[in-house]
């Protein structure tokens, strides 16, 4: 998981980076450039602190990528039941590459935690301490 926080931080930082371009205006670069450069920095910092303290760092990061989700989900949400959605806006495209990718990273930290809480639910009944 490590290496995947990792990833994702630097995938982040890079949409929110490409995006400056394409920004005119603050509120451009609000909805453009913030979401990757917010969460990515912060998924960096969290990623940075799981190398000491793997459990916490990587429960940190999960639960801004988890934020990350939960912001851009109801960015979309509004745009589709809106009806302004449209893939050729950075601010949506932005949106939903920085959705898919934290549902990705969710996805696999639930993989992993399930994985792990198995091998130790196994090693107790064992080890008969179960």
């Amino acid at each position: 998981m490590h290496a995947l926080s990792f990833l994702l931080a630097i995938a982040l930082l890079a949409l929110g980076m490409a995006g400056i371009p394409a920004a005119a205006s603050t509120e451009d670069l609000r909805a453009i450039v913030m979401p990757g450069i917010f969460f990515g920095g912060a998924v960096l910092i969290a990623s940075l602190y799981a190398i000491k303290e793997p459990r916490h760092g990587l429960a940190g990061a999960a639960f801004l990528v988890f934020l990350s989700f939960l912001t851009n989900f109801a960015t979309l949400i509004g745009a589709v039941t809106g009806g302004t959605y449209a893939w050729s806006r950075h601010e949506h495209r932005i949106a939903t590459l920085v959705l898919l990718l934290s549902t990705f990273y969710l996805g696999a930290a639930l993989r992993s935690w399930k994985q792990a809480r198995k091998a130790r639910i196994i090693a107790e009944l064992e080890n008969g301490t179960g």
